[in-house]
Order: structure tokens, then sequence, then C-alpha cells
């Protein structure tokens, strides 16, 4: 309800704007990337498989407006007060593939303690791959009523690993990863500077994903979904936290998020004036905050992320994770993103909180349109970040992850 009231009052305001029409293409990429091609996949690996769909369907949003806005330009404000009506409802095609990287989170949790994973739709028996889950949630993209990742077998860690906590980490790890899609949504929009405006589309319940679950379990009290056992095993820690309480902290992150402001300023003026780009929130050079909400082994936490740009060619992102109810945690991540010629780019980030993590990668433009890329992730389970993204426990409480990367811009 507040938020409808937000984008109406955005749009009142723009509305007093003069007229303006801009075409910007939204930017499609695709990729291949060790990290979705070979198994266990990784939720860096398939977070970008979702991010290049993503794109794909907004430049069919694109290209819908454009065809019937050369036609007849004043009817692309029904089409763009139609497309809006879709972002209200939730009635996309993106939603299946947050849905898919939401049942991901739980599948990725699982694959690291040892188990074997299996994935389920309301229309279809268990199939063991992430692409088949995908493949029928849209063959059954007009009946699915749910989809749920399920594992077997035994866990097959380190003795060195504490496993007291891996239903939670579990449970905890489809929001988390909807989180993390929001954060991708996020560094990406702060890398390119300009988005398109139909990325709102994605990055919005991705954001809210706590809110949206918790509202799904209010509405169905027989339905012992996520978090219903987040809040069981919380209980078992002294960790006391309400339905309404979730929804209030979700609220916080979204709100004090500047990426939410300028994508809701940037939807409003394109229902209005038909801009369908939208361009980031910076001052002075600094990132303004984004803030996103997680749900670690030791509590909720708030991971807030910002940074700073010296120059076209060099940015040092920088943020911190605070567990702020329950067994409280702190870490630290600073990074360095530099292009050091026309060709070559690195990113390097370290995270340090119980442990230190380090991630590394070195990109090689062939040309403007295509890229190659290596890199390494040593992630440490005890850390807050690893704990959401570790690939394997099996050598330990930690494991080092070499991947590559080949990048198309279409």
């Amino acid at each position: 309800m507040i938020l409808n009231g937000v984008i109406f009052l955005c749009m009142i305001f723009h509305c007093f704007l003069g007229d303006v029409y801009a075409n910007k293409p939204p930017l499609a990429e695709v990729s291949l990337d060790s990290g979705m091609l070979i198994q266990p996949y990784t939720n860096r690996g398939i977070g970008l498989f979702t991010l290049y769909n993503h794109d794909l369907l907004s430049s069919l949003y694109w290209r819908f407006d454009q065809r019937i806005s050369m036609i007849y330009k004043p009817a692309g404000v029904f089409v763009r007060g139609f497309l809006t009506g879709l972002l209200k409802k939730q009635y996309h095609l993106g939603e299946l593939y947050r849905i898919a990287y939401h049942e991901l989170g739980h599948g990725s949790r699982a694959e690291a303690f040892g188990y074997r994973v299996m994935y389920s739709t309301s229309e279809t028996e268990n199939v063991d791959s992430y692409y088949r889950l995908v493949f029928d949630l849209l063959r059954h993209s007009t009946s699915i009523t749910g989809a749920w990742a399920h594992y077997y077998s035994d866990l097959n860690v380190h003795d060195s690993v504490d496993v007291s906590d891996e239903s939670l980490i579990i449970s905890a790890g489809g929001v988390n990863n909807e989180m993390y899609l929001a954060h991708l949504i996020e560094n990406r929009f702060y890398d390119r500077r300009v988005t398109s405006v139909y990325d709102f589309y994605h990055y919005l319940l991705a954001k809210l994903a706590v809110d949206n679950y918790v509202s799904y379990e209010q509405d169905h009290p027989d339905f012992m979904g996520d978090m219903y056992r987040v809040r069981q095993l919380y209980q078992t820690k002294d960790i006391d936290i309400t339905y309404p309480e979730l929804k209030r902290y979700n609220g916080y992150a979204i709100l004090l998020s500047s990426s939410f402001w300028a994508f809701l300023d940037g939807w409003s003026r394109y229902v209005v004036k038909g801009i369908d780009y939208i361009e980031y929130y910076e001052k002075f050079g600094f990132r303004l905050p984004d803030i996103n909400f997680f749900l670690t082994s030791h509590g909720p936490s708030y991971h807030i992320q910002s940074g700073y740009r010296f120059a076209d060619h060099t940015t040092v992102p920088f943020a911190v994770e605070y567990v702020f109810i329950g067994d409280q945690q702190i870490e630290y991540t600073m990074g360095l993103q530099r292009r050091w010629t026309d060709y070559w780019l690195t990113q390097s980030e370290i995270r340090w909180g119980e442990s230190v993590g380090v991630s590394q990668s070195f990109r090689y433009s062939l040309s403007s349109k295509l890229a190659m890329t290596l890199g390494f992730d040593l992630q440490q389970f005890k850390n807050l970040y690893g704990e959401r993204h570790i690939k394997t426990l099996a050598d330990g409480n930690h494991d080092l992850d070499m991947w590559f990367n080949v990048r198309f811009v279409l």
C-alpha cells in the first residue's frame, strides 16, 4: 500500500515536467561461466545466468513499448501503465527465474554439506538439474503454485566443520539467495552507472524476499515454510523474532537503499514521460549506500554496501555486515576494481570477519563485445559471506573455487 502511494506521488511529480521520450535499449549480454556449467553450480554463476535472462526479458518489454509508441506515441502511456500493473501483481516471466534462484539457494547450501539435491514443482516430479527446474517452471508457468528443493543421503563434511546450524543455513538459503540477487542488480547498476528501467521488475521482489515469504505464511497458517523453520531454529538460540519484526527489518533495508529510490523515481518517470533508463545516485564520487537483509546462523544481519569512484577506471567498493540480533558478528569487505588498459580489468576483494576470504578476477577484452575472465574465490565457512556461498565443506571450513567466464555483449 505504501509503495503504491509512493509510485503515485512520483508519477504526479513527473506530470509537471515537459514531455520527453527516450530510446535507450537495455544492455543485454550473455556468457558462459564455469559456475553455471560445472556442478555443483555456484550462486555466483547461476546469479549471472539469472541476470542475463532478465536482460533478455527487459529487451522484450522495451521492444514492445517501442513498437506501440511508433504506431501512436500517446498509446505508450497505456502500455507503460499495463507494465506497472504487471509489476504490482508480480505477474511476469522474471518471477520464474527468481523462484528458481530461490530454490538454488536451498540446494547450493545442501550441496555444500554433501547432500544430493533434487528439485520439483507443483506440476512436475523430482529432477536432479537446476536447468530442468527452470524448464519445468517455464513450461508450466500458468499453473505452477510452488517449487521445492529436496536433499537426500548423509552429510559429507570434514571433521573440523561445525554442522550444528546446518538446518538453519539451508532453510534461510532461499531468501538469502534472493537478497543476493538484489545485491547483484545493485552492484551492476553501480558499475554501469546507467541501467534499464525494466530492472525494477527483477529487483523489487528479490529485495522484498523475506517480506513476501512472511506474508504468504501469514495468509496460509497451515503452511510451515522457510520462515517458520528459521524462526523455530532461532528460538533454540534464544533469538525470539516475530513475523512483523522480520517484515519490518526487511522494510528498513529497502527503504534505506539508494538503488530502490533510483528505481522508483526512474519507473515513475518512465510511466509518465517514457524515459526508459535510470542513472545511479552518487555524491562527490561516493556511492550512496544500499542495505540488504540476511538471515545468518548467528542471527539476522544488515549488509551495508558503498564505494568510492576515483575516476572512470578505478573504483573502491567497501561494505560492512553486522548481525544485530543474537550472536553479534561483524564482517568488513574492501575491494578494488581497476581498468589498467583498454583490454585489462582486474577486480579484487577481501572479506575479514571470523576468518579471511578473498576474491580475485582478471578480465581481458578481445573486442568491445567479447571478453574472457579468469578468477578465484577463497570462501571461509566461518565468515558470514562464506556461509551463504561456499561450494563444499568436504575439505574443511574453507574452499578455493577457480572459475572462468566468456562474456558477449549483444
